[in-house]
């Protein structure tokens, strides 16, 4: 099914089409095929509320009753036109596609896919008129390019159904939700992606919030703590609280200051608590770039510390009234 939704705000109009899409030939079902599925291949997924306000009653009927299909797309449709009230949200053409035995993780399983085409690109035609050629401007969709999508699967309907979303167009702050909280009211999967990037945010929160200088933590310290903390995770299948605190934080003091944290940490952001599971190394990747190892001076120096942060000191020389770096080592290259 295709639809037009535009900016509910900004007074355009919302257009539905009478009848489901028939595909004139199969070239044209292989491009969109493309356009559709290609750029999900992340494996962070998430659930479908299930509100009055979403959409899960109306993809359920889908999946219990295909022949509700089209109709069901055009509440869908007028659900995202609600949403569709910020200024900068754009109009744009609304699919609905039902798929037959995909694979999600190794199930195999129908997904109802919904996507939305935003954004315009100016492409070129020659046309060839007897001896003579001529070129042309069009404006059109890149089939490389979906601006908007999610993949319902179906499967874990008790949980509100397995979803894959992607938004390319979420950099604005202000309507980076719209697409994923607003309309399709999602929340995050408690699977080993979930797990990982909570623990590895909690983890960056404690050495930024509270291994401080103010609290008397030298900054090299700091960074070993956070370097360590991340780097835990690499080519680690599982994950361990025990394990955990024994490699990172052997202290007894830091270790207590980091369980305080992080019982505060989950009970602030509503999270599951948890303290074994599965390790997402697609989550560690996303949080490599958390990783420092660049204490930077003025714009004069950069130390970079690997590791071994007890080699450094950090001083003040009253004489000069400027801080100063000691560094211990053994052998200079």
């Amino acid at each position: 099914s295709v639809h037009y939704v535009g900016n509910n705000g900004n007074g355009e109009e919302i257009k539905l089409s009478k009848k489901p899409f028939k595909f004139k030939d199969e070239t044209l079902k292989d491009l969109l095929m493309h356009y559709f599925l290609t750029p999900f291949k992340s494996d962070v997924y998430f659930h479908l509320k299930k509100t009055s306000k979403g959409i899960f009653k109306l993809i359920d009927e889908i999946f219990k009753d295909r022949s509700v299909m089209h109709d069901n797309s055009k509440d869908i449709a007028k659900h995202l036109f609600d949403q569709s009230v910020h200024p900068k949200v754009k109009g744009g053409e609304f699919y609905m596609a039902y798929f037959s035995e995909m694979t999600v993780d190794g199930e195999l399983c129908d997904a109802i896919g919904i996507f939305k085409s935003e954004n315009r690109e100016t492409f070129l035609r020659v046309l060839e008129e007897g001896s003579e050629f001529d070129i042309e401007s069009e404006k059109g969709i890149n089939i490389n390019k979906l601006d908007k999508g999610a993949l319902i699967f179906q499967t874990e309907k008790d949980k509100g159904y397995k979803v894959s979303m992607i938004d390319f167009n979420a950099k604005s702050p202000e309507v980076a939700l719209y697409w994923q909280e607003d309309f399709l009211h999602l929340v995050p999967r408690e699977d080993a992606f979930y797990h990982t990037q909570n623990f590895i945010e909690a983890a960056k929160g404690f050495c930024e919030e509270v291994l401080t200088e103010e609290n008397n933590v030298p900054k090299a310290q700091q960074m070993a703590m956070l370097n360590k903390s991340v780097s835990f995770f690499k080519d680690r299948d599982h994950f361990s609280m025990n394990d955990f605190k024994k490699e990172v934080m052997p202290q007894a003091s830091v270790q207590k200051e980091f369980k305080e944290y992080h019982q505060n940490y989950i009970e602030e952001n509503n999270l599951t608590a948890i303290e074994d599971f599965d390790v997402s190394q697609t989550a560690f990747k996303k949080n490599q770039k958390y990783l420092r190892s660049v204490i930077k001076l003025d714009k004069n120096f950069h130390i970079y510390v690997h590791s071994k942060h007890e080699f450094i000191e950090k001083g003040f020389d009253e004489e000069r009234g400027m801080k100063f770096y000691k560094v211990y080592f053994e052998n200079e290259e």
